[in-house]
């Protein structure tokens, strides 16, 4: 009832795990409401191959709890929103409104604890390791960085491994990303 009180809702498909959600048609999803807690993949590891699978589609988290790391997870693999499903009718719909016109939709609560998320990356990461993140950033590749950096390129392999791990990415464009989101590089 909820969501056909948003404008143009053209209908309503429902998936009981994220495996049954890749049987949908790309072209047919215009947003993806999805629960934290389900069957085989949950929520917020879902994100990431739904973001991968429908490509352009904003992700709205919804759960029972107002767990803060959940939210910045949730922001930092991609996901477009959060809420909460005891908020009432009118901020649900008002969320997807947003949403759906592009902006994000997280509680307050999110920006405070990213706050303490970024302060707890940037000292898990060494100076030299933010350095080399810098660089990553640019688009240089090892051997650029270990030239400019004045180091092996071994070395520089070994920082990004480091990187990729303090940030949770499984790839240099997924450690940028994150790196971007969460304000330690420009």
């Amino acid at each position: 009832m909820i969501l056909m009180q948003v404008g143009n809702a053209r209908g309503i498909s429902e998936a009981n795990s994220i495996k049954e959600a890749f049987d949908f048609s790309e072209s047919g999803v215009d947003l993806i409401l999805l629960d934290i807690h389900m069957p085989g993949l949950n929520g917020i590891d879902g994100i990431k191959p739904l973001r991968d699978r429908f490509n352009n589609v904003p992700i709205i988290i919804l759960s029972a709890s107002s767990d803060p790391s959940a939210m910045v997870d949730a922001r930092n693999l991609g996901a477009s929103g959060f809420m909460n499903k005891a908020d009432n009718a009118e901020d649900m719909v008002s969320a997807i409104s947003k949403v759906l016109e592009g902006a994000e939709c997280f509680p307050d609560e999110v920006d405070s604890a990213q706050a303490g998320t970024e302060l707890s990356l940037s000292n898990a990461l060494t100076p030299r390791q933010i350095e080399v993140l810098i660089h990553l950033c640019e688009g240089k590749p090892n051997k650029l960085i270990a030239r400019e950096l004045e180091m092996s390129e071994n070395t520089v392999r070994v920082h990004v491994s480091a990187i990729l791990t303090a940030l949770g990415a499984s790839n240099r464009t997924e450690a940028i990303l994150v790196a971007q989101q969460l304000g330690l590089t420009s």
